[in-house]
């Protein structure tokens, strides 16, 4: 089918399905009879793809345009949405529900798969089958289903997630989900390639890698920008299950790339650039099915989904098929006549590091689901702030304490000790590796100079071990490991400075490889920084709690910071959030904080929360655990409440000023609290490096994503 009639297919379905939800069903079976078609038959095989996109699409119009119009007889929109929404939340919404994000999903993967379909002539089409699978879960879920008449008759709408009302929802999900179908795009060639059916790596499968590459890079800095507002995180990382399976996703990614430049059928190792491919594909099916499950404690999760075991099965099955079809190649004949150089050795050093990571990340994620499933008690060790909690509780409370601090999440400070080994050695293979391409005597000497360096720190310390002076929110297991982080810095430097050499040097003497050299520069120098940044902020924190009287004078803070809250204003106004008009509440604490380096800075803090103020008040100390750790924080957590800082940015380090005023607004409510607020100053030094390298590394990437491609001797990716 051609372009045009796809999206006149696209417009007719939308303007369908707008004027009759009903329809919806029908419509979504018609595109799953059509990929269907196309991945069991080959004639039309195009044209059945065509046709399904463009009814998929079809259908995320007509359902952003019932969001927009606050339909609420169309069942999606009663549960995710609200009239009081702005517009560009209430299209956010397209992707807050399970429905909405796994219909996108769909109409990603099946678009990849309708490109180049024509060519492809085998029987069973791996390439439209798996979005066939997604396209089936949605016409399962029945997105355009009619909200019932006791939901209506219960209220207007549910209303949205208040920690999905921030502009981040318009760009860390899409990114990610593209990310996803990106990524999912590789397992038909995965597949082929392991069955020795294609001797080269399709030329149109490298750009897509590096696509999913970028894109989920973009997706998880927009994450860690979203969760560093939010008290469910406060902080940009926390081996939450679902950010350790994407990371698990974007090391596989990485080492598929490291790999796949030159790659041929038969040349030693050659197996591992289609295995980590399928592995990234069969990662990211996993990856939503943990999203989707309860088993783990989690922040990201869509509440009551249960497409869960689907995600599994899929996953499942391209394993099972990529072991099929490595069988089936067992017997590809090696190129004898090929050699590979102690530099090639280097790259597939690199490949097998970034695998091993992410299948170890991949391994905790199972590890913790064994154990929750076994009852497996949590060590006390992964529990810092249950004891505190545990003395302040009501005895009615205890038992759903004790429940919440026992289920299992990923163990983040044993994944982190075994992590740090396979970064030193990514680290220097890759700055011995860019070197070499200048100086062969250079990079000897050099990597033997950063290999005593990484061994004189790791038995005496570095700089971060030096600086720690124990005045933040850190786990005495990751102190312990200041030595070998320090040591990795020190490595991820090395891969820094060679690689930034050698892109000046590659574009300066062949301004041909200008668009090749300087991106591959910027990717990992950005990725070094970001690095950094994450690693130093994280470790030299600084934090201080207060219980202040509004409108008090400036309280002193350590570090030479100074605070007050100056006013608090309280709005009952509907927003379109969760929880009833009549109680759902927004209190915006006016504050000021006089800092050493910037003068006095002014700003607003918000709490905002579904419950009435007295029902949602559990005392100063809950208030701080909250803000500090981030699992009491899922437990005290309700669908229509958050807490947002002041944030203050600069290059010497990142604030944040916690402020809750629950007390406070309980007291305007008549509550037996005083007009006191919590306020927690935190100081995370350099994380300027941080969102710095992320975006060096996201320009990087997309450069050479959307770059024309080059011949097949591409070292990396």
């Amino acid at each position: 089918m051609p372009d045009r009639s796809g999206l006149a297919v696209a417009v007719l379905a939308a303007v369908l399905l707008y004027a009759l939800p009903d329809a919806g069903d029908a419509l979504l079976a018609l595109a799953a009879a059509a990929v269907l078609h196309a991945g069991l038959r080959v004639p039309r095989r195009a044209q059945a793809l065509a046709l399904s996109a463009g009814l998929l699409w079809g259908a995320l119009c007509a359902l952003a345009l019932l969001l927009l119009s606050d339909r609420t007889g169309v069942r999606y929109v009663w549960i995710y949405s609200g009239s009081a929404l702005p517009a560009h939340l209430k299209l956010a919404n397209l992707w807050g529900g399970d429905e909405g994000t796994l219909l996108l999903l769909a109409a990603f993967c099946v678009t990849l798969a309708a490109r180049g379909a024509a060519a492809r002539t085998a029987r069973l089409d791996a390439a439209a089958l798996l979005p066939a699978a997604y396209v089936l879960i949605v016409l399962w879920l029945r997105p355009f289903a009619a909200t019932p008449a006791a939901w209506l008759a219960q209220s207007a709408s549910q209303g949205m997630n208040a920690h999905l009302m921030k502009v981040w929802m318009l760009l860390h999900a899409p990114l990610i989900l593209a990310a996803y179908a990106w990524t999912l795009s590789l397992a038909a060639p995965a597949l082929q390639a392991l069955a020795g059916a294609a001797p080269r790596w399709p030329a149109t499968a490298l750009p897509h890698a590096r696509r999913a590459w970028a894109l989920l890079t973009a997706g998880i800095g927009f994450g860690m920008v979203w969760a560093f507002e939010d008290a469910m995180y406060g902080q940009v990382w926390h081996w939450d299950p679902v950010q350790t399976a994407v990371f698990a996703v974007w090391c596989l990614l990485g080492a598929h790339l490291h790999g796949v430049g030159g790659w041929r059928a038969g040349r030693a190792m050659w197996r591992w650039v289609p295995a980590t491919a399928l592995a990234a594909a069969a990662m990211t099916a996993l990856a939503m099915g943990v999203t989707r499950n309860d088993l783990l404690a989690s922040s990201h999760r869509y509440v009551g989904a249960d497409t869960w075991p689907a995600h599994l099965a899929i996953a499942a099955l391209l394993l099972l098929a990529g072991v099929a079809m490595a069988w089936r190649g067992r017997r590809v004949a090696a190129h004898a006549a090929h050699r590979s150089s102690v530099a090639t050795w280097a790259l597939r050093a690199t490949q097998v590091g970034f695998a091993l990571i992410g299948l170890w990340a991949a391994g905790h994620i199972a590890w913790a689901c064994v154990a929750q499933w076994q009852g497996t008690p949590r060590p006390d060790d992964l529990r810092p702030f249950f004891e505190t909690l545990r003395s302040w509780a009501r005895g009615s409370e205890l038992p759903l304490l004790r429940t919440a601090f026992a289920q299992w999440d990923v163990d983040g400070y044993a994944l982190a000790r075994h992590l740090l080994w396979p970064m030193m050695l990514i680290g220097l293979v890759g700055g011995w590796f860019f070197l070499r391409r200048l100086s062969a005597r250079v990079a000897a000497a050099s990597l033997l100079i950063v290999l005593l360096a990484c061994a004189t720190v790791l038995l005496q310390g570095g700089l971060l071990e030096e600086r720690y002076a124990g005045g933040g929110v850190l786990s005495q297991q990751i102190v312990a490991l200041l030595p070998r982080v320090d040591a990795a810095l020190l490595a991820g430097g090395y891969l820094a400075l060679a690689c930034a050499a050698w892109s000046v040097h590659a574009a300066w003497h062949a301004r041909r490889s200008a668009g090749y050299a300087l991106p591959l520069g910027l990717l990992h120098v950005g990725a070094v920084i970001a690095l950094w940044g994450g690693l130093v902020a994280t470790a030299l924190n600084g934090y201080s709690q207060h219980l202040v009287g509004l409108g008090a004078d400036w309280q002193a803070a350590p570090g030479g910071y100074a605070f007050r809250v100056t006013g608090l204003a309280v709005d009952r106004t509907p927003d379109g959030g969760r929880g009833p008009a009549d109680t759902a509440f927004r209190a915006v604490a006016e504050v000021e904080l006089d800092t050493p380096a910037h003068g006095v800075l002014r700003g607003q803090t918000l709490y905002r929360d579904g419950r009435s103020a007295l029902a949602g008040y559990a005392g100063p100390v809950r208030q701080i655990c909250e803000i500090l750790d981030y699992r009491y924080a899922r437990y005290a957590d309700r669908p229509g409440y958050v807490l947002h800082p002041f944030i203050d940015r600069s290059w010497s380090r990142d604030l944040q000023l916690w402020v809750s005023t629950s007390a406070a607004v309980a007291a305007l409510e008549g509550g037996p609290q005083t007009a006191q607020a919590v306020v927690v100053l935190r100081v995370l030094p350099f994380a300027s490096l941080l969102w710095l390298g992320l975006t060096l590394a996201t320009v990087g990437a997309l450069w050479l994503a959307l770059r024309a491609p080059a011949g097949s001797r591409e070292m990396t990716a």
